[in-house]
């Protein structure tokens, strides 16, 4: 890994990550931070119109468009944010009155106060408006750095003259400089953060589905994805069957070879299964031996078929010290409005009739 790689994975824990996975971050990230625009929207629309009412005492000019800017408009812009934020076909529209709103506010700030002796009064709001953009607004890091960019270009392009006359005009630059610097280094260091959770409970997420001993799906996921795959089935009347397995005579495994033997097979089972279906098949370790394999968009002869290519597949492989191992399967099909135990039920039937027919067999319920 390059340097410059490294620099951009120290800045972005997503640098290098699939598309699908950046997206995926997105949205989440979006979602998580609904909460913060709703709340700082209502909180800021409160904020503008005390300073209205304050500015209708202090301000000696343009009294009435005053009002109207900040004791309507901006308050009535916020309200709207923070209304629209609970309905997820209105965001589009949340965002660009978020990212439009710090502009205009810069701009109607320096239409009422530049040139005024009472600027440096006023000009607080335009450094504040810097920072709340990047670190409170719930704008992501490229909308905030976008947004503020502009607002700073603008005052600068309309202030720069005044700045650099001789006199204390000249630290609004560094006033400038630094409501910018320390809004951006604030957002990247909130963004990097939010990244690195995103990741973080990805991982947990996972761990949390997976068999720790085969690193198929665990019983608790391999439930929930029966129940998706059921709910899919009955919205586009698609079929699918479930496969029931398990390793014959696996306790005399484990009782003559030990339990380390035993774990290395199941592993290495594990991977047989893995290795030669779908993958958008999905297969879980029910417990102990027990295994079960979920094909979406297949009926129960096409399942059949697939648990024909896997038995040879198990018959051929030589585990560890236990060499050539068999296994059983019960198939069954999804009939419509049933429940997953239901089918469970039938697979089951159909393994136990495998088992009882002399093992090393596939039965069809």
């Amino acid at each position: 890994m390059t340097l410059i790689e490294k620099l951009q994975r120290l800045l972005d824990p997503l640098h290098g990550m699939p598309e699908a996975t950046r997206q995926e971050f997105a949205c989440w990230y979006s979602q998580a931070k609904l909460p913060q625009i709703r709340s700082v929207a209502f909180l800021t629309m409160v904020l503008y119109l005390i300073y209205a009412a304050i500015e209708q005492n202090v301000a000696q000019d343009h009294l009435g468009l005053r009002l109207l800017a900040h004791g309507i408009l901006v308050p009535l812009a916020l309200l709207a944010v923070g209304v629209a934020s609970y309905f997820p076909a209105w965001h589009r529209w949340m965002l660009a009155i978020l990212c439009v709103a710090p502009v205009s506010a810069v701009l109607t700030n320096l239409a009422f106060n530049r040139g005024s002796p009472d600027f440096a009064y006023f000009v607080p709001e335009i450094y504040l408006n810097l920072m709340w953009t990047f670190t409170v607004s719930g704008l992501t890091l490229r909308q905030a750095t976008l947004t503020a960019s502009c607002s700073a270009l603008v005052l600068i392009a309309l202030t720069l003259v005044d700045a650099l006359q001789p006199g204390a005009h000249r630290l609004h630059f560094i006033w400038v400089l630094a409501a910018f610097s320390f809004g951006l280094l604030c957002a990247m260091v909130l963004e990097k953060a939010h990244k690195t959770m995103f990741l973080d409970q990805g991982r947990l997420a996972l761990s949390a589905s997976i068999d720790g001993l085969t690193g198929l799906w665990n019983r608790a996921r391999i439930d929930q994805l029966f129940i998706e795959e059921i709910a899919r089935a009955q919205r586009y009347g698609t079929p699918f069957s479930v496969i029931l397995l398990d390793i014959d005579h696996f306790k005399h495994v484990n009782d003559h070879h030990g339990h380390a033997v035993g774990d290395s097979v199941l592993r290495q089972f594990a991977a047989l299964l893995r290795d030669n279906v779908r993958t958008s098949d999905k297969v879980g370790r029910l417990g102990g031996e027990e295994f079960l394999i979920i094909l979406p968009e297949i009926d129960a002869a096409q399942a059949q078929a697939a648990a024909h290519t896997l038995q040879a597949r198990i018959r051929q492989f030589d585990f560890d010290t236990v060499l050539r191992k068999t296994a059983s399967f019960g198939i069954t099909q999804f009939r419509g409005d049933e429940s997953p135990q239901h089918m469970l039920d039938r697979a089951d039937r159909a393994l136990y009739k495998a088992k009882a027919g002399g093992r090393d067999r596939i039965e069809v319920h």
